[in-house]
């Protein structure tokens, strides 16, 4: 029997270049779903590529929102011709043809209640990655609060980022909820390359690499951080990998810059190339400053966190709600401030080889794929 076809959309209200495929909350729906045989049509508001190129069979097909006539300003005018655009090719040529729709980020949301709305059977799950209210209310966040009511059910990142959600959008409280955390499925984890890091950034044999990868940012308490490596044990050193030039940042933190103690790249690793970076360092460091509830209520939807643990790495990670599990698994040390940085990286090196096996034995408990189960079963995929 032909497989029902399923819509996933994610997108924002501006073009973007490629970001699903950083994202493993969404594009582990996707490959999960090819797996079984399914038909999926994956709307992006992303710039045309070749990003996902050789990732999932034929099955999958990719459609570009990427036209010029679609966005010709941002704001309004982008969400009236959208909007427009996406109403006229779900009524002409989507009518009835999906029997599941995903829909994430600010805009894919608001497309997929348009495309709920001409297939009436279909299942509408609403995920949601970033909170819709972070400041200024708009036509956007108003569309998304709007739309996230027509779903059938809510996934989030995290089980403590469902609370947070409801308070903004009150009735969504009544949907059924399936957290899904922001991990690599298991199995793409494959063969590492056997990689020398202490050679390849010049560092002494024998000293212990703590991580900080991803965006370096004033929220992910890099101030605090750099400020703590003057007083860590003589044999722990800092690598920073950033994702863009690193030159500026480093230039702006030059007065807590210790040679030798602390290494600096912005280089461009392949997933299986940061993976081996990962797995050979100490722990990785996952800190982040509570402006507001994206960066308060964080939990598994750290991706740098979960491919930590995945990895068998412990983390050192901000004390927070969600982040209690890394205490509770014992999977690495929440701590606070400049001290408690410092602490933790003592922490890591009196205990490495436990909180290592820890990673390892605990990990299945927070994977995506055991929480994938209660959604799948729900929505009867």
């Amino acid at each position: 029997m032909k497989k029902k076809k399923v819509a996933f959309i994610f997108a924002f209200p501006i073009r973007t270049n490629p970001i699903l495929i950083t994202m493993p909350f969404g594009l582990n729906v996707i490959t999960l779903l090819d797996r079984k045989g399914y038909e999926i049509d994956v709307y992006l508001s992303e710039y045309r590529s070749q990003a996902y190129q050789g990732l999932f069979s034929e099955n999958v097909k990719f459609h570009f929102l990427d036209h010029n006539y679609i966005w010709p300003k941002e704001g309004k005018w982008s969400y009236y011709f959208l909007t427009t655009y996406f109403k006229f090719k779900s009524f002409f040529t989507l009518r009835n043809k999906y029997s599941h729709v995903f829909a994430s980020g600010m805009a894919g949301v608001t497309l997929g209640a348009i495309l709920k709305r001409v297939n009436k059977k279909s299942s509408f799950v609403y995920m949601n990655d970033e909170f819709p209210v972070q400041g200024e209310r708009n036509i956007w966040v108003n569309a998304e609060i709007k739309s996230a009511l027509k779903a059938d059910f809510v996934s989030t990142p995290d089980e403590s980022r469902y609370p947070p959600l409801c308070a903004q959008i009150p009735s969504l409280a009544e949907k059924e909820h399936f957290p899904l955390p922001n991990t690599p499925l298991r199995d793409e984890i494959q063969e590492l390359p056997t990689i020398n890091w202490h050679q390849y950034f010049g560092i002494d044999e024998g000293k212990k690499i703590f991580l900080m990868a991803g965006g370096l940012q004033e929220f992910n308490l890099i101030t605090e951080l750099l400020s703590s490596v003057k007083n860590w044990p003589e044999e722990a050193v800092l690598i920073l990998k950033g994702k863009n030039d690193i030159k500026g940042f480093r230039e702006k933190y030059d007065h807590l810059d210790i040679p030798g103690k602390i290494f600096w790249t912005a280089e461009s690793f392949s997933p299986d190339k940061l993976h081996s970076l990962i797995q050979y360092s100490s722990a990785s460091m996952c800190l982040y400053r509570h402006i507001n509830d994206n960066l308060t209520f964080v939990g598994k939807s750290s991706g740098k966190l979960m491919r930590s643990v995945l990895l068998g790495r412990p983390v050192i990670v901000s004390k927070a709600k969600g982040f209690e599990f890394v205490d509770d698994l014992g999977v690495g040390i929440t701590v606070e401030g400049e001290n408690g940085i410092t602490e933790g990286v003592r922490y890591i090196l009196k205990n490495e080889k436990k909180l290592a096996e820890n990673c390892l034995q605990h990990y299945d408990e927070i994977s995506f794929e055991s929480y994938w189960k209660g959604l799948e079963n729900a929505l009867k995929l």
